[in-house]
């Protein structure tokens, strides 16, 4: 029986090569493409795919929001990201989001149909040089809810201890103040904080966990 897949990418080019790969790989059905989380939505009200193949930048609704959605309205369909970005802070955010793979964009066809069949029997899969991310994104789950926070929002947990204001954090780390305030939002979130006081007396006591 063949793993039936919908592919995600506002990439055009890239979306029409991916389909058209996987689409003559034996054990694998592509039943749709959506170039947002949006048009995926509308492709979910006719198929329910055994997996999402998804890129992570996006307009509209990108690849985390996606993730964090399918968790709660469609647990039977599990996210893989394929992306460009290799950093584990990226891997990181999508696990937590709720992702069972992350594949590297630059991978060979053969690693990617892996991925999917893994995840497909219920298994997690990850690029060769991520190698043991999980593992270590489980012992973060079990030592408590700080070290669920990505190195980024770590770094700026422990700025906000030391005083610095949303704008000062934006020109230290060479991001927008939008970035910084959207990072805030999501360690407010991780540690179920709800105002600005409670969180700066948490990063008072902030050190870090790497």
């Amino acid at each position: 029986m063949s793993v039936e897949i919908i592919l995600v990418d506002d990439h055009k080019l890239f979306l029409e090569g991916l389909d058209s790969i996987l689409k003559n790989e034996l054990g694998i059905d592509v039943v749709g493409t959506a170039t947002n989380g949006l048009e995926l939505l509308d492709l979910m009200e006719k198929h329910r795919p055994a997996i999402v193949l998804t890129d992570i930048r996006m307009p509209v609704m990108d690849g985390i929001a996606i993730t964090r959605l399918f968790k709660k309205k469609y647990p039977q369909t599990a996210i893989i990201a394929l992306s460009m970005f290799d950093q584990e802070d990226d891997v990181i955010e999508m696990l937590d989001a709720g992702a069972k793979g992350y594949v590297i964009k630059n991978a060979e066809k053969g690693e990617l149909v892996r991925a999917i069949h893994e995840v497909s029997k219920g298994g997690y899969y990850f690029s060769p040089k991520f190698e043991g991310i999980h593992e270590k994104w489980t012992a973060r789950e079990g030592k408590g809810d700080m070290l669920k926070l990505t190195r980024r929002e770590r770094q700026i947990l422990g700025l906000l201890a030391r005083g610095k204001t949303s704008q000062q954090m934006a020109e230290q780390l060479n991001l927008s103040r939008f970035t910084i305030d959207t990072h805030r939002k999501n360690i407010h979130k991780k540690l179920g904080i709800k105002s600005n006081l409670a969180l700066a007396r948490e990063a008072a006591k902030y050190t870090d966990f790497d």
